[in-house]
């Protein structure tokens, strides 16, 4: 009896045990035949299954040859195809990383018809592979040429996962059944999430490792619990699915889209968005982030109340927002910027976009200029002309085109205290941050105590200091103990040096400049993860 490779879903291709056995009825050159499905697990020889499915007949006559080759496919982990048709893409997967894959990874491997920008990509083929061993992956794909459109462009995508979790990924298009192309190809793929073939970046002052998605049940009264889906971005956007799980009463799901700032008094951060009041998380980590209350206070209780993150990020797809934006329309490619995070997502030409651009083109004072509108609708995945799918803004239904100073966002101000000041020059040198450590910063707290912390990405400095109008003086500060590795070592002392230095601050908009008694710099600061 033939096998699949090791560990390989033919999931298309079935076997008739014979001609004659049908169930439902016949239509045109098709019919329901009773199949034999083959499948291995791990380890395992084939398992012999029945099935239904719809795949081409053959002439009685050639059965003997049908059978023959669809035991042929069989062996490539072809799909169910007109035998006398069908074609099979081989290809070899491979990962950048020395990394070895864990024990029930899933490779999958797909054709898709990607021809139209503002509809998903049509799946034409797959292969599934369970438990695949190391890579390099040796893979086939069945597909029937009979089923290709000259005017189309087809590509390949490849994924490995393990219990649903994304590993890798190929973050590029590769094309393929082009005309006289090659019918072997290599992928590469590139692992989810940060890219650990290089060095790691720097943490930000708020110390969170983004992009990242954050995970997590939460208790909620009257409900089994509240499962969130948190995207953040580092240029302070923000996505969020919230669900209510177990209860009678509405909302059961609630999608938002906004803006977070720091804020280092309570070493948290806070999401602006269609929420009824702000939404504060205190960080606890670089991938760890707590509830508080509506209050911005902690919450109390032995409950958990934390988010998580692995350090990747895998967008959610939102659905029924009112969002309001500047949508610009040039040379057939329609663009929204939404007015509260300022994030720009192409636009769907399905659902309603017609009455949204009918609506455009009587406004727009001229070609492409942007004309601010109001709509209902979601952000769904689609695919991208490079590169991994993006959100795009999906209509369900255009409400009014608003005047242009609607989507006015004020400027982000920085007041003295309570601000993320980043250090990015000490006494005339430039200023780096380190990979895996804090990025280098001051905060000046408010309130009577008038405490200030410092870091340059290795010791906490914590002291005092004192403010009248542009004199700004800080006490000798107490330091943490920690033996600072080069260059830090060095650049904690100039700080301490420039600190203790101050005499005078000057403030112009969102940047800081600590001065000396002779009124030379020494520190230039600007403020970073403002409102």
């Amino acid at each position: 009896m033939p096998v699949s490779p090791r560990g390989t879903r033919n999931r298309s291709l079935r076997l008739p045990r014979h001609p004659a056995r049908r169930y439902g009825r016949s239509s045109g050159n098709e019919r329901w035949v009773s199949m034999t499905t083959y499948e291995t697990a791990p380890g395992e020889g084939a398992r012999l299954g029945a099935t239904r499915r719809a795949c081409p007949a053959s002439p009685p006559s050639l059965v003997g040859r049908v059978v023959a080759r669809l035991l042929g496919l069989l062996l490539a982990g072809a799909a169910c195809v007109p035998a006398a048709a069908a074609e099979t893409l081989t290809g070899t997967a491979l990962i950048r990383e020395r990394i070895a894959l864990p024990q029930g990874a899933t490779f999958e491997a797909v054709i898709a018809d990607i021809s139209r920008a503002d509809a998903p990509a049509r799946p034409l083929a797959r292969t599934v592979i369970d438990d695949p061993g190391q890579p390099p992956i040796a893979f086939a794909i069945g597909y029937d040429p009979a089923a290709l459109d000259s005017r189309s462009f087809y590509a390949l995508r490849a994924t490995l996962r393990h219990q649903g979790r994304l590993l890798f990924t190929a973050d590029t298009v590769t094309r393929v059944l082009q005309q006289d192309g090659p019918h072997g190809v290599e992928l590469v793929l590139k692992r989810a999430g940060p890219d650990s073939s290089g060095p790691a970046g720097p943490l930000p002052a708020h110390g969170l490792r983004l992009p990242a998605t954050f995970r997590g049940t939460l208790p909620f009264a009257d409900f089994e619990g509240v499962r969130h889906h948190l995207d953040l971005w580092p240029d302070q956007y923000y996505q969020m699915r919230r669900e209510w799980l177990g209860g009678e009463t509405s909302p059961s799901r609630r999608d938002e889209i906004g803006r977070w700032y720091a804020d280092p008094a309570r070493d948290a951060i806070v999401l602006h968005g269609a929420s009824e009041m702000p939404l504060v998380w205190e960080v606890k980590g670089p991938d760890r982030l707590r509830q508080t209350d509506l209050a911005g206070n902690p919450i109390e209780s032995d409950r958990d109340h934390a988010l998580t993150s692995d350090g990747t990020l895998e967008p959610t797809e939102l659905e029924d927002l009112f969002m309001l934006g500047r949508m610009t329309y040039k040379a057939d490619t329609a663009t929204f910027e939404e007015c509260v995070s300022g994030v720009h997502y192409p636009i769907a030409q399905d659902g309603g976009y017609g009455a949204l651009e009918r609506a455009y083109l009587e406004a727009a004072p001229r070609p492409g200029a942007p004309v601010t509108v109001h709509v209902e609708g979601d952000l769904a995945l689609r695919p991208a002309t490079e590169g991994a799918a993006r959100a795009s803004l999906v209509v369900d239904r255009f409400i009014a085109v608003r005047g242009d100073d609607a989507c006015t966002r004020p400027e982000p101000q920085a007041a003295l205290t309570d601000t993320y000041w980043r250090i990015d020059s000490l006494i005339g040198d430039d200023v780096r941050a380190q990979a895996n450590r804090r990025e280098p910063h001051l905060v000046l707290h408010g309130g009577a105590e008038r405490r200030f912390r410092a870091t340059v990405g290795c010791n906490r400095i914590v002291s005092r200091y004192e403010v009248a109008d542009d004199a700004l003086t800080f006490e000798p500060g107490a330091l943490t103990r920690m033996a600072c590795p080069p260059p830090l070592d060095a650049l904690e002392r100039t700080l301490l040096a420039a600190l203790s230095l101050t005499r005078t601050a000057r403030q112009e908009g969102q940047t800081l400049d600590l001065l000396d008694a002779e009124g030379m710099p020494l520190a230039h600061l600007p403020a970073v993860y403002l409102r």
